[in-house]
């Protein structure tokens, strides 16, 4: 048993023979390096890709760490700079200037080989090397070459750093932590400094611009900030991210929410009727709808604080998407919605555009957004809004305005220069039909018209539609989307585009009715085209036809 003990003890003392020689063996010279960090996210990575699983690094000599999810975090600033799981963390990993510290930081203070991490017998450790200006330990100051027990959140200063553990297993250590450890009066300035509580006016949104993330495509998550009654049925939610984001899109866009409703999962997509010229908060604007699914859901359900999750951005009906310096917007109800988007765009930026504003609604009460808009073109010379009113309401609010369906002498009145504009669409079906009949009436070119569906169909690139939202009919055929590398099923009346929407592939469009062109597709296979609206028989014959009204006789190959 004694020459046991001898031999453990022997091997101890090697071990850390061999740890002293690899911190003071290097020559005391500063090492300046702005690019550290990102050397030492290299470092970390190729050491992961070295030692992949605890077997490797319990052959490799290091102490075997059972819990996956602990991690060690740095700060700098304030901001989350680099993060380690603790698994994958040496035995002895040191922290300095000096390039072959395993962690390899800069900041003034900072010692060449300033404090060392140290996994022991399935426990974390921390120890200061650096005996001139040394290492916190949750605020108090720790004795050199001391190692000291690390608890789940354990917070670890070092010169210009933070050091925070999150240890699931680890108890909150009495005594252990503490003993070698001195109250300071005051804390040394070269220490990491915790960032200020956050201002009631969010200044550090300006102040700490750099260090705010922009979304810009793909998943997130955010936080419902403020719910605003527009209407006795229309609500719009302002959502802002869990931490402080920027969000960057095109006016007029839209974003597909991901939802769990009734434990079934469910996507739909909404027009965000805020602008990016506005990018802290992201808006949507939503109407009951006898029947809906999730916006009766949302309207119901959401509170404030509560978290979204979106996909998106998406969509081509934008402003910037067909730049012109005259544009004619025209919406019904809920349905104002993208163009709200590029006209408080529009408004914030100056832009040198002449608008003119054609909303429609039911009655006073049923007005969205009415306050702003007449702001708006109160402020604003080439901005025009005009509403008509199509119900008869109870007369509580008197109403000197224009009243009655939307028509082609309604559209010559507000606009005489119709031929010099862009027409933007967005409404309910018969509302969008009876808009484009007068159009046509007008002799309107519909290759300067923009319509958005109005409707479940469409979803963010990426999310996969829901196939019920088509409600498919027998028969059925195969379309494959060749670009997408996409094959979904569809029927004889689900047109190529709404089937292009409902599964996140994006066509381009304009009309939606097939008098533009633009939506014009490849295709080999058999299809049938609208008889008004059908391409030229050469068109066909080489392989041609509008996806806004070309449906799926056989199974299809689609260029899209």
């Amino acid at each position: 048993m004694t020459t046991e003990k001898s031999e453990v003890n022997s091997e101890q003392l090697l071990e850390e023979r061999t740890f002293w020689k690899q911190v003071f063996a290097a020559k005391s010279r500063t090492i300046v390096a702005p690019e550290n960090l990102e050397r030492a996210k290299r470092k970390s990575a190729a050491a992961g890709q070295r030692q992949t699983t605890w077997i490797d690094r319990l052959f490799a000599g290091h102490d075997f760490y059972a819990n996956a999810s602990d991690k060690m975090v740095i700060l700098k600033n304030g901001v989350e700079v680099l993060e380690f799981p603790i698994g994958e963390l040496a035995g002895d990993t040191i922290i300095g200037r000096h390039p072959d510290a395993q962690i390899q930081l800069e900041a003034y203070k900072l010692g060449l080989f300033h404090a060392v991490i140290r996994k022991k017998d399935g426990k974390l450790y921390a120890e200061a090397l650096d005996a001139e200006h040394g290492m916190l330990l949750n605020r108090k100051k720790v004795k050199t070459a001391t190692p000291v027990r690390l608890a789940d959140g354990a917070l670890v200063d070092i010169p210009g750093y933070q050091l925070r553990f999150h240890l699931t297993d680890a108890p909150v250590i009495e005594g252990e932590d503490v003993i070698e450890a001195e109250e300071l009066d005051e804390i040394p300035s070269y220490f990491y400094v915790p960032p200020p509580p956050p201002s009631p006016v969010l200044m550090n949104l300006i102040e700490d611009r750099d260090n705010i993330s922009i979304w810009s495509e793909g998943v997130t998550t955010l936080r419902v900030a403020d719910i605003v009654e527009e209407t006795s049925d229309v609500k719009t939610f302002r959502l802002v991210g869990e931490k402080p984001t920027l969000f960057s899109y095109r006016p007029g866009q839209f974003v597909t929410f991901l939802l769990n409703i009734n434990g079934e999962d469910v996507e739909r997509s909404y027009s965000m009727s805020s602008s990016p010229s506005r990018p802290h908060v992201l808006e949507i604007t939503v109407k009951r709808v006898p029947g809906g699914l999730v916006s009766n859901w949302l309207c119901d359900n959401v509170k404030l604080g509560q978290s979204l999750t979106i996909k998106g951005p998406a969509g081509k009906f934008s402003c910037f998407t067909y730049p012109t310096s005259k544009m004619l917007f025209i919406g019904a109800g809920s349905g104002i919605t993208p163009m709200m988007s590029m006209s408080r765009w529009i408004a914030d930026t100056t832009a040198d555009v002449d608008v003119k504003f054609l909303a429609s609604f039911k009655s006073p009460q049923d007005i969205i957004f009415r306050k702003e808009l007449e702001l708006i073109s109160a402020r604003h010379n080439r901005f025009r809004v005009a509403v008509t009113l199509t119900s008869t309401w109870g007369r509580t609010e008197s109403w000197t305005g224009l009243t009655g369906r939307i028509n082609s002498a309604l559209i010559r009145m507000l606009a005489p220069d119709l031929d010099e504009r862009h027409v933007f669409l967005c409404g309910p079906e018969p509302f969008a039909a009876e808009v484009k009949k007068g159009l046509q009436e007008l002799n309107f070119n519909f290759a300067n018209f923009h319509a958005e569906s109005f409707g479940t169909g469409r979803v963010a690139r990426g999310v996969k539609g829901n196939a019920k939202s088509l409600q498919l009919s027998e028969p059925r055929h195969r379309v494959r989307f060749t670009k997408s590398d996409i094959c979904v099923e569809t029927d004889e009346t689900v047109n190529l585009l709404e089937l292009a929407e409902a599964h996140g592939i994006e066509i381009e469009y304009a009309c939606r009715s097939g008098s533009c062109g633009a939506c014009e597709v490849r295709f080999s296979g058999m299809l049938s085209e609208k008889a008004d609206f059908e391409t030229t028989p050469q068109c066909k014959e080489s392989g041609l036809a509008f996806a806004c009204c070309s449906v799926a006789l056989a199974d299809l190959e689609v260029d899209a």
